[in-house]
């Protein structure tokens, strides 16, 4: 029983061997005698990616290092225009020279033409920095409100003739009386001589556009006007050139334009005191014929206007001041 039990159970393991190999090898037939086999594939694994729209990650860099520093020069120039007194140009000048050597970017124009004409093309406002040796008259500062006025040195007027003349000194009265024609002759002033002339008086004056003319005017003269004989230059320079060539001559200078091309008169006055025109005098206040000399600009000075004048104020400016022949501001 138990062999027969066994050989049944073979023949049963075997029909379902077969069954299942006809399953395997494919019993329904596709019209092909090749058997298909399905293998597993061995794909890639999915990989599910989110359709949210995302932005790219920032890319990381080395933050620069903070840099603090003046700005870089551009090249270009920074100008600003100057006129007036031909007493404070070469102080203006010789400060505009100094400070464009050590500031690239400044271009400073200077031009001379007198006071007056300073005055009126800071008033215009054509100019960036007018200069006087006059102070602005009540009518100008009514006409232009705006005018700041800074004090940049001190000076005085030199009272200035020949080499040749003998004279030692000059009172006031006689500056004045020679100013106005009423003394034409050197020999009617004690002292005075011109050797190998007619003794002729040739009276050299400024013109109407200068700050020296009419400071003269107003203080030597008691705003009075001068002879009409007296011939007439527009500047200091040419003052004292035609003094230093022309025997007979008188003229006033600037203390700061006196050579020894002519002879600066010291100046008798309150009857008893004789005065040189020299720069302790006038910073002492015991010479007759000294003023201030300003710069004038519309409103405030900034920017390179105000820049150069705190630089004229400046102890460099100062020396320049001194240097050219004036008194310092104290």
């Amino acid at each position: 029983m138990s062999t027969k039990w066994n050989s049944f159970m073979k023949i049963t393991l075997c029909l379902v061997a077969l069954t299942m190999l006809a399953l395997v090898v494919g019993c329904t037939d596709n019209g092909s005698k090749t058997p298909v086999v399905t293998l597993a594939a061995t794909a890639s694994p999915t990989v599910v990616v989110d359709s949210t729209p995302q932005q790219a990650a920032p890319v990381a860099t080395a933050a620069a290092p903070a840099v603090t520093q003046a700005p870089v020069s551009t090249g270009q120039k920074q100008t600003i225009k100057i006129s007036g007194s031909t007493t404070v140009l070469p102080i203006v000048q010789k400060a505009a020279d100094q400070y464009m050597a050590t500031h690239s970017d400044a271009d400073i124009q200077v031009s001379g033409g007198g006071s007056g004409v300073g005055i009126q093309a800071i008033g215009a406002k054509t100019v960036d920095i007018g200069m006087s040796s006059r102070e602005v008259t009540s009518a100008e500062k009514t006409k232009y409100p705006s005018f700041v006025v800074t004090s940049v040195a001190q000076d005085g007027i030199a009272v200035i003739v020949n080499p040749v003349n003998e004279i030692d000194y000059i009172t006031l009265d006689q500056i004045k009386n020679i100013y106005l024609g009423k003394t034409t002759k050197w020999t009617e002033i004690t002292g005075a001589n011109v050797p190998n002339t007619n003794n002729q008086i040739v009276v050299i004056g400024r013109d109407s556009a200068s700050g020296t003319r009419s400071y003269f005017d107003e203080v030597l003269l008691s705003k009075k006007t001068p002879t009409s004989k007296m011939l007439e230059k527009n500047s200091n320079g040419a003052v004292l050139q035609t003094v230093a060539q022309t025997p007979g001559s008188i003229g006033y200078v600037s203390i700061g334009f006196v050579s020894n091309d002519v002879k600066a008169l010291p100046v008798w006055y309150n009857a008893q005191n004789i005065v040189s025109p020299s720069l302790d005098n006038v910073k002492a206040k015991t010479y007759p014929v000294s003023r201030d000399l300003y710069v004038i600009t519309n409103g405030n000075p900034s920017g390179l206007a105000g820049d150069f004048i705190k630089y004229i104020l400046s102890p460099e400016g100062q020396k320049i001041v001194a240097d050219e022949g004036y008194v310092t501001i104290s």
